[in-house]
């Protein structure tokens, strides 16, 4: 029997191994000091951290720095009330710019009777400017021994003593009423007393004494030669002075003249004139 050939390549099966595959990981490579530095500048980062610390720096010495503390104080419109005095109101020197309430400032101001407006902003590096407008006095009030200034809204300014003036009308309160600055009194009051003292010299030729005021009687005027003169209120007044005008210019002898009335009456006492206070309406 005749045996087959052999044939190896026919019957051997190769087998190729497959080299187990290797796992990829990820790995992470670190730029050195110089690449992260290079890249700091380059992109800008560097400069504007240098810049965001010199600016709170900076900041910070603003902020604490003596310089920025209030240390000159600059007042404009003072005329009455002293530049002092004002500067003591505002009550801001010694403290920082940054945190000087201005708003308040302008409220203190307006406490003070003569100030009638107020208006104050600061200046770097230390200063604080204050402009204010003042009420202009237009009579004394005399109560007792205590004469005040009053505007011509009718509201007590002051005591005349902190701000001396001339040529200014007084009026004598015979009430004995209490006063105080912004306080008020009647403005018709006021405003008759003004007209008075401008009138009478010039239409009558009578140049007052003593003007005073009391609620019963209202407006009295005592002239050189001992004569009172009740007025009382605001009404009639060009009538009233038309027939002071017309007794004094006849030569009548008076000594009391009330002109209230419709029918004005007066009376000769001689030396003795009569208390304004003690007449009735």
């Amino acid at each position: 029997m005749q045996r087959s050939g052999y044939n190896k390549s026919q019957t051997r099966t190769t087998t190729t191994r497959r080299k187990p595959s290797r796992k990829r990981t990820n790995s992470t490579v670190h730029p050195g000091a110089k690449i992260i530095a290079g890249s700091w500048f380059t992109s800008g980062r560097f400069f504007s951290l240098i810049a965001l610390i010199v600016s709170a720096g900076s900041l910070l010495y603003i902020f604490t720095s003596p310089e920025y503390v209030v240390q000159e104080i600059r007042v404009e419109g003072a005329k009455v009330i002293s530049t002092v005095d004002v500067i003591d109101l505002a009550d801001a020197r010694n403290q920082s710019i940054w945190s000087v309430d201005t708003q308040r400032i302008n409220e203190q101001l307006l406490t003070n009777a003569y100030i009638e407006e107020a208006n104050s902003y600061v200046v770097l590096p230390n200063q604080l400017m204050i402009t204010i407008n003042e009420r202009t006095p237009e009579v004394r009030w005399q109560v007792g021994g205590n004469i005040f200034l009053v505007d011509a809204d009718g509201r007590v300014l002051g005591n005349d003593g902190t701000a001396p003036l001339t040529n200014t009308l007084v009026i004598q309160d015979r009430s004995d009423r209490e006063l105080a600055p912004n306080d008020h009194v009647d403005t018709k009051v006021v405003e008759l007393g003004q007209s008075l003292a401008l009138r009478l010299p010039t239409e009558v030729n009578l140049l007052p004494t003593d003007i005073s005021w009391h609620p019963d009687t209202g407006m009295v005027v005592t002239a050189p030669d001992q004569k009172t003169i009740v007025f009382g209120q605001y009404d009639r007044l060009d009538e009233k002075l038309i027939v002071l005008n017309q007794l004094l210019h006849d030569g009548t002898a008076f000594t009391y003249l009330d002109l209230r009335p419709n029918t004005p009456f007066y009376r000769n006492d001689g030396d003795t004139p009569p208390s304004p206070e003690a007449e009735t309406p």
